[in-house]
């Protein structure tokens, strides 16, 4: 294995790595609230309505982070071949260090920016719970937690 595949599978493993934190769907949280003092009938046809909401907001948040996701990745990719290319002059590996930055720019590029986990993963239930506490219910938990 070349140093170039080395490095692209260590990088490929600790992005799935990364990825597999399991999430409760969107479709199934219900925010803690005091049964005694909701009418069930209301809270659940309340909550439909405010995940309808959050998931319209989940949807914008993933098309937002993949487009962008996608424009740093190109960038990225630029960019650490351009280094690569600098650092690799006059080099019998020049071709190697073309790759390895390109690959590495890519992949930080792809990973960098301002949706993170938290705000993908927590965002819309917290809409869930803002919309619900504007309906008048006092939450047990914190927002977005659940």
């Amino acid at each position: 294995m070349t140093r170039i595949q080395l490095t692209l599978a260590l990088l490929a493993t600790a992005m799935a790595v990364a990825a597999c934190e399991p999430v409760q769907p969107l479709q199934e949280y219900r925010p803690a609230v005091d049964p005694a003092k909701v009418k069930p009938a209301k809270f659940e046809r309340d909550l439909e309505e405010c995940r309808s909401i959050a998931l319209q907001v989940e949807a914008d948040y993933k098309q937002r982070q993949q487009k962008e996701a996608g424009q740093r990745l190109v960038g990225g990719l630029v960019a650490g071949a351009l280094l690569g290319a600098a650092v690799g002059t006059r080099s019998v590996n020049q071709g190697d260090m073309i790759a390895t930055g390109a690959a590495t720019g890519a992949v930080v590029g792809a990973g960098s920016g301002d949706y993170g986990h938290d705000m993908v993963t927590y965002g819309p239930r917290r809409v869930v719970d803002r919309c619900m506490t504007g309906r008048g219910y006092t939450l047990l938990t914190d927002f977005g937690r659940g």
